[in-house]
């Protein structure tokens, strides 16, 4: 009786199948090999961000910079625009590309008013930099999803989660999973107001770099010491699961390349 609850998931069944069918077609969308010889969890580390800066500004562009040349769009026009009270959007709407989404060989193009595909933050995000990094990371995402040929599980109604189950699979999650919820304390007496960043769950998120890491073969120890204490029990029970289902065996039979033979 005492194993009554031992065989419990981590998530319902059909998130969890959503999550894995989500990387399927990712794998497909945006390169196999891409994924396995090039992508990094990046970590919030000085490995990863080495750049030292004197400024918060400086410190926003060097993380735009890094983060680009991670997710291997370091030949897409892309701006990082700090936000202002007279910022106008521009969103390019006539985008051509090579057929290859990311990558040295990649080539996108925009042929109407918007020069670049904007990056936006706004100046009080610099004061934590791991949820500008995720910022960052959901918007450089954002913009990758419209290369693909095909929609991802759940089409449009679930294009915010796939947004960020793409930002993960480019290998931020780390970033996402301790940014998914914000505690904001307000003043003495006022309590505190809980915000979720993103469309996924914090525990959405959390299983969502556990496949990473198990695709990757990346030991879950790698990854846990950068994690937030709360979200390492979770995680560890998600790479177990995740790590001894046929589901990543599945995964790693995929092959789209992207990169030129």
């Amino acid at each position: 009786m005492f194993n009554l609850f031992s065989n419990k998931t981590v998530l319902d069944e059909d998130t969890t199948q959503w999550l894995f069918d989500s990387y399927g077609w990712a794998l497909n969308s945006f390169g196999s090999d891409f994924f396995h010889e090039e992508t990094l969890l990046v970590t919030p580390t000085e490995a990863h961000f080495p750049s030292q800066v004197n400024s918060r500004k400086s410190m926003a562009s060097s993380i735009f910079q890094q983060l680009v040349q991670y997710a291997g769009m370091q030949n897409w026009p892309l701006a990082l625009i700090e936000l202002t009270a007279d910022y106008e959007p521009l969103y390019p709407t006539n985008i051509t590309f090579n057929g290859i989404p990311r990558g040295i060989t990649s080539a996108i193009t925009l042929e109407d008013e918007a020069q670049a595909f904007h990056i936006t933050y706004s100046p009080d995000l610099t004061r934590d930099p791991g949820v500008l990094t995720a910022v960052i990371a959901r918007q450089l995402a954002s913009h990758l999803i419209q290369t693909a040929r095909i929609p991802g599980p759940g089409g449009e109604e679930l294009h915010g989660h796939l947004v960020d189950l793409l930002a993960i699979f480019m290998g931020f999650g780390l970033f996402l999973s301790n940014s998914a919820v914000i505690i904001q304390r307000g003043c003495s007496g006022c309590g505190k107001s809980v915000q979720a960043t993103g469309s996924l769950s914090e525990d959405q998120m959390t299983y969502a770099l556990a496949i990473f890491c198990c695709l990757k073969k990346i030991p879950g120890k790698t990854a846990q010491p950068h994690l937030k204490s709360a979200l390492r029990p979770l995680f560890k029970k998600a790479v177990k699961e995740a790590g001894g289902s046929s589901k990543i065996e599945q995964l790693n039979q995929i092959t789209h390349s992207i990169k030129p033979t």
